[in-house]
């Protein structure tokens, strides 16, 4: 069976310690679609991007049709890694599974840290007048999660504490 290779591969995490994939081909999507460690639901999104990974295979639909389903249901499920500026700058990042939504002291745009090492630059240019015990259990727990002694999750967490106590959390609900 040909395999439809993708002109470019979409790389998933299916879990937040997990290790990157690289999907390559309907094939590899067809197989990771209808895996038991695919996460979430199978929604109407889920099952389109499978049954046009098979389409494909088949020889019915067009490989790029099968990656932007899968780019699609990858994406709702919360598994899509962009790593189209982290593969240049540091290919090392350790992701969060949801970005968090902040607005840095005294500035009135929103900046999205989507990673623990991106947490750990805001705490660097943290002010000095606002450091205080929360600032450190954040710091120290990041630090932990960069050395592999703390989780993304804890790390995330411990972030998110902070930003919320020192009032630039942004509620993406509201």
């Amino acid at each position: 069976m040909d395999d439809k290779l993708f002109d470019e591969p979409v790389t998933i995490r299916l879990t937040a310690n997990g290790k990157l994939q690289r999907i390559r081909s309907a094939n590899d999507a067809s197989a990771i679609l209808a895996s038991v460690d695919w996460p979430g639901e199978r929604t109407a999104i889920h099952r389109d991007a499978f049954e046009t990974a098979e389409k494909v295979l088949e020889g019915y639909r067009s490989t790029e049709d099968a990656k932007i389903r899968f780019l699609e249901a990858a994406r709702e499920a919360g598994i899509l890694f962009d790593d189209s500026h982290t593969q240049t700058s540091d290919p090392n990042r350790i992701h969060f599974e949801s970005s968090v939504s902040i607005r840095p002291h005294g500035s009135a745009s929103v900046r999205e840290v989507k990673s623990v090492n991106g947490a750990s630059e805001v705490l660097v240019d943290w002010p000095h007048s606002k450091r205080g015990p929360y600032y450190q259990s954040a710091r120290e727990t990041i630090e932990g999660a960069i050395e592999g002694k703390a989780t993304p999750d804890q790390a995330r967490d411990a972030f998110v504490a902070l930003a919320e106590y020192a009032g630039i959390l942004v509620d993406k609900s509201a």
